[in-house]
C-alpha cells in the first residue's frame, strides 16, 4: 500500500512514479500485487496502474483516517491485537511514519535532509517537526528509504544507530504514451513563446535558486546576447512569502521581462511538451532529494545544464553539462555554448534511445521496491 498528500505535487508524482513502475513489471513477478493507494484525488493514479496491477483501490478520505486511527490504537493500546487493527490485511504500508508496534510493517521515506544543509531556508518550527519526524522513523521503521546515496549518507551520519536498516532506492519517472505522442509545438504557440527558449520547471521556492539563471541572462544581455527562459511552477514559497516577487523585481530591474516569461503552475501534459520543444532543460537547484525535473529530462533524452549539485552529480544524465551551484557566469557561459549548437524540439531519434533506456529504469525501480519490502516481509 501507498500513501501520499497530493498537496505536495512532487510527492504525489512519487507516489504516482512507484504505482506505474509496479504495474510495468512483468506479468509473473507483479501477478500477487493488490495496491492501495490512499490518495487525496485519483487523477494521480493513470489509467494503466488499473490496467497492469490485479488489483488497485483508491481509498478515501475516511479509509485514510481509519489508517490513522488503527496506527494510534496500535501505538497506544497495548491489549489490542495487532491483526484486529489490520482488517485489510496490508501486508506493507509506504511511505508512512507508524510507531514501533504498528498493525502492519512500513517504510519511511526521507527524500532529504535539505534543513540540515540549509537551515537559514526554514522557520525553527520546521526544523523541529522535520528532526521529530526523521527521529520518528529512525527509531521505529522496520526500513528507512532514501533516494539518494547522499541523502543516506545524511542518515546514517545523523541516526548510526538505524543505518542497518537503511535503504537506497532511486525513483524513475514513468512517461505516458501522451507525453510521445502530441506535437510540443502546438503547446508552445498556445503560451505564446518564440521557437527558441530554455526551460526552467521548478516551484519558486529559494532553494531553487531561480536567482542564479536571472543573473546569468543579465550578463548575456549585456553581451548583447539574448535568449528567452521560460519558467514553469508554483510561484508561492510559504517558507518565504517575498522570494518570487523579489525575483520580479530583479528581472525589472535588469530589464528581461520580454526575455524571462513566468507561466506558473500549467497542466503536467503541457510542461512535459513543453520540455520537448525546448532547447534545454536548465537545473539551478541549490538542493534535491533526487529531481524529478531532471528524471522528467532525460526520459525525454533533453539536453540539460546543470548544477554541481552533488545529487545532480549522483543523477549523472547523459548529454549534461554542469556549472558550480550559485556561479551565473558559467551558466551563462554554457546557455551561450547551447544557443550555438543545440536545436529546439523533439529530438525523435534521441527520444526513441531515452524511452528505452527509460524503461530498464523503471524496471528497476519496481524491482527495486518489492526487493525491499520482500526482504522486509522475510525479516519480520
Amino acid at each position: 500500500m501507498t500513501s501520499a498528500s497530493s498537496s505536495w505535487i512532487g510527492g504525489a508524482i512519487y507516489i504516482q512514479n512507484l504505482a506505474l513502475a509496479l504495474a510495468r513489471l512483468p506479468a509473473r513477478e507483479r501477478a500477487n500485487i493488490d495496491l492501495s493507494l490512499a490518495v487525496r484525488n485519483s487523477k494521480f493514479v493513470e489509467s494503466v496502474v488499473y490496467d497492469s496491477v490485479d488489483q488497485v483501490y483508491v481509498r478515501n478520505l475516511w479509509k485514510r483516517g481509519h489508517l490513522k486511527s488503527c496506527k494510534f490504537l496500535a501505538d497506544k493500546v497495548k491489549f489490542i491485537p495487532l491483526y484486529a487493527l489490520n482488517p485489510e490485511k496490508f501486508d506493507f504500508v509506504y511511505p508512512d511514519i507508524a510507531g514501533a508496534r504498528a498493525p502492519y510493517l512500513w517504510g519511511g521515506w526521507i527524500p532529504d535532509f535539505q534543513h540540515y544543509h540549509l537551515p537559514h531556508l526554514f522557520s525553527q518550527e520546521e526544523i523541529d517537526h522535520r528532526n521529530k519526524q526523521h527521529q520518528k522513523i529512525a527509531n521505529a521503521a522496520p526500513v528507512v528509504i532514501l533516494s539518494s546515496q547522499m541523502a543516506q549518507q545524511d542518515f546514517n551520519n545523523l541516526y548510526p544507530q538505524a543505518a542497518s536498516r537503511s535503504r537506497v532506492m532511486n525513483f524513475a519517472s514513468s512517461p505516458e504514451p501522451e507525453w510521445f505522442q502530441l506535437d510540443p509545438k502546438i503547446t508552445q504557440q498556445k503560451y505564446g513563446l518564440p521557437d527558441f527558449f530554455f526551460l526552467v520547471s521548478n516551484q519558486f521556492w529559494q532553494h531553487k535558486d531561480h536567482g542564479v539563471v536571472i543573473e546569468a541572462m543579465g550578463v548575456l544581455k549585456q553581451k548583447g546576447i539574448k535568449p528567452t527562459v521560460v519558467c514553469t511552477g508554483n510561484t508561492t514559497d510559504s517558507r518565504n512569502p517575498d522570494y518570487y516577487n523579489k525575483l520580479v523585481t530583479r528581472i525589472n530591474e535588469l530589464a528581461l521581462n520580454d526575455q524571462i516569461k513566468i507561466l506558473g503552475l500549467i497542466p503536467r501534459i503541457d510542461q512535459i511538451q513543453l520540455m520537448r520543444r525546448c532547447l534545454a532543460v536548465i537545473q539551478p537547484s541549490l538542493f534535491e532529494g533526487w529531481s524529478t525535473v531532471v528524471e522528467d529530462a532525460r526520459t525525454l533524452g533533453k539536453p540539460m545544464l546543470l548544477s554541481n549539485f552533488p545529487v545532480h552529480l549522483e543523477q549523472n544524465p547523459v548529454n549534461s553539462y554542469f556549472f558550480k551551484m550559485g556561479n551565473f557566469e558559467q551558466l551563462a557561459t554554457l546557455i551561450s555554448m547551447a544557443i550555438s549548437t543545440l536545436k529546439p524540439g523533439a529530438n525523435l531519434d534521441q527520444e526513441l534511445i531515452a524511452k528505452q533506456k527509460n524503461l530498464e529504469r523503471v524496471i528497476n525501480y519496481g524491482r527495486r521496491f518489492l526487493e525491499i519490502v520482500n526482504s522486509s516481509v522475510v525479516s519480520r
